[in-house]
């Protein structure tokens, strides 16, 4: 009588742990890129760090009777008016020696710092806005314009330093 040889034996194949264990990397990899889609989407789909205004000062000193100016707002152009669309995010930076604020004209700014401070108040329609301190040399701000008109600003801890966003 003959004997067939036998075939070596494969072992066999590797079957997923378990199914939920895929299910769970496919969900987790979906919530992430829904998440990162929600953070570009509410970012503005951008990292940028808005349209710049610079807040300056002549190595700490911002004395008010200076002729020229020691300290202030300036834009890109160096003026302190800047205009923009509605939507828009600026973004203040100091890079002064002093720190400095910069806040809105609205109606309880005048009320608290004077029309010395805002010669000019904003409508009572326009969003109020204020960095608090921001801190010399590294300081920023950022404020995203979503109403139309003109907002004046100023720093509160020097009252005399303005300027101008103009939302179309």
């Amino acid at each position: 009588m003959e004997t067939t040889p036998k075939s070596p034996e494969t072992p066999p194949t590797a079957k997923p742990r378990n199914k939920n264990v895929v299910l769970i990397g496919i969900v987790v990899i979906v919530l992430i890129v829904v998440g990162v889609g929600a953070f570009y989407l509410f970012n503005g789909g951008t990292t940028q760090p808005g349209t710049p205004i610079t807040i300056w000062d002549t190595n700490g000193a911002c004395l008010q009777p200076a002729s020229p100016p020691n300290c202030g707002f300036k834009t890109s152009t160096g003026s302190t008016t800047l205009n923009v669309t509605s939507g828009t995010k600026v973004t203040w930076t100091n890079t002064g020696g002093s720190p400095h604020t910069a806040t809105s004209c609205d109606q309880a700014q005048v009320t608290t710092f004077g029309t010395t401070a805002c010669p000019t108040t904003n409508a009572s329609t326009l969003d109020a806005f204020d960095s608090h301190t921001l801190q010399a040399s590294s300081g920023t701000y950022s404020f995203t314009f979503s109403k139309t008109g003109s907002y004046h600003y100023f720093c509160t801890i020097h009252v005399w330093m303005h300027g101008i966003v103009n939302v179309q």
